[in-house]
Formats: C-alpha cells, structure tokens, sequence
C-alpha cells in the first residue's frame, strides 16, 4: 500500500538524459547518426542522410498538428526526402532500434539516486511518467532506461515518438502527458536537468524542479523553477523529508 503524499503533487514527470542517466549528448548523437547512417548506406551518403535525418527531426519538433503523432510528422517528411515509401523505410529503423542502438550505451551511466527517487516517488503512490523529449522510439527508450539500471514498468507513462504529438519545448506536450495521466498540470512537478525544454512546464502549469549536475541552459539567463537541488534532494521532497527546500 502506498504512503500518504505529504506533497501537494499527484504526478511526478522525470526527465531521461541528464535526469535519470549521465549521458554526453555532444558525442551521443554524432555517434547515433553515424551508426544509423550505416543502415541507409545504400540509399544516400552519410552526410546527406545526417541531412535528412536532422531536417525532418526538426519538422516533427515544429509540427503543431494535435491529430498528428510525432511518428507520422517524421516519417510523412523523411520518406519523401529520402524518395522511399514508408514500407520500406520504417523496418530499417525497427531494426536499426532492435539490433544496432545497444552500441551506444558506452556514452551513458546510471545516475546516482535515480533509482532511489523513482521507487521513493512510487512508495508515496505519486503518478510517474518519463517525460523525455518524445523524438526517439520506446525501443530506444528503454535501451536507456536499462543503461541506468532502470525499466519501463516503473513508470505509469513514457513519451515516445510513437504515442505523443508534441515535443519540447512545447507546453502543450506537457498539457497531453496531464491529461493522459489524468491529472491537473497543477497536481503535477516536472524535473529536468534542461532549463529551456524542462522548465518550460511552467507555461502549462506546473511546478517544476531543476536537477543539479548536468544543467544545460541554452537560455543563458537566471533559470526560474519552483525548486532546485539534487535527484537526492528531489526524493526527499517527495518524502516530505526536507520540507525546508525552498521554492526558488
């Protein structure tokens, strides 16, 4: 039986990279595009693939159509870049997630207390979803969610490209992860370690924690979040453990 919240919050929305697992998203996506590139060696050249790649990724980042999934926004423009049909495209990838993706787990690491604040999260009955910016597969999300010692069936919802129709920096992304978890985005606490895609939850309502460490801020300026501190400071939040961290 869960605990009683001692928090004002009935969900809890993690971020993945950087959040729950250290991981050097300068030498992993170099390091992806190269290896996925290999797989469409026979249809164009690895510079011209990284084109394609980069190009309808930010087309689906960009699509603002609430019918429309990440999934279909990114196939609709890579295929027609690519000039092959969808049939024949979307089983390379499949692949590529089943077989290749493993390889690039020597970027990554667990992060200290990640575990501990997920479990704590849950033994405190919160709602937990993996808000990770939903451009990648569930086969590639749970890749790395296992890089740091962490699985699927601990969280009540994971973004992924299959299932969401917005991305980050979106608050609108934010507004669907609510609604599917049956929650207010006043009921809910976004943490991350990403001033510009995390914090942004604040446009849709929620309170939002800014994970220590690996802070990226491509805003430049003063980051402003509801709290600030550790993933171990995070689960003592949860915990109503150190109720003397303050709103910032």
């Amino acid at each position: 039986m869960a605990k009683s919240n001692p928090i004002p919050y009935r969900a809890l929305l993690l971020d993945l990279d950087g959040t729950l697992i250290d991981i050097d998203m300068e030498m992993f996506i170099p390091a992806y595009i190269q290896l996925l590139a290999h797989s469409f060696s026979g249809h164009c050249t690895t510079e011209d693939f990284a084109g394609h790649l980069l190009g309808s990724t930010r087309v689906m980042i960009e699509n603002n159509e609430p019918r429309t999934t990440n999934q279909t926004a990114f196939f609709d423009d890579f295929c027609r870049r690519l000039d092959q049909p969808y049939a024949h495209v979307y089983p390379i990838f499949e692949r590529f997630y089943e077989l290749q993706f493993c390889r690039l787990q020597s970027f990554s690491r667990p992060r200290p207390h990640a575990r501990c604040l997920v479990n704590t999260a849950r033994r405190f009955g919160l709602k937990l979803a993996l808000a990770t910016n939903p451009l990648f597969p569930l086969a590639a999300v749970a890749h790395r969610l296992r890089w740091g010692d962490l699985t699927t069936d601990l969280f009540d919802l994971i973004t992924t490209v299959e299932n969401s129709h917005y991305c980050k920096p979106r608050p609108e992304y934010y507004l669907e992860i609510a609604g599917k978890l049956g929650v207010s985005p006043e009921e809910c606490l976004m943490a991350g370690n990403d001033v510009l895609e995390d914090l942004c939850a604040a446009a849709a309502g929620m309170d939002t924690f800014l994970v220590e460490g690996m802070i990226l801020n491509q805003t430049k300026g003063e980051p402003e979040c509801t709290y600030r501190g550790s993933l171990e400071e995070l689960a003592n939040l949860i915990a109503g453990e150190y109720c003397d961290l303050k709103k910032r």
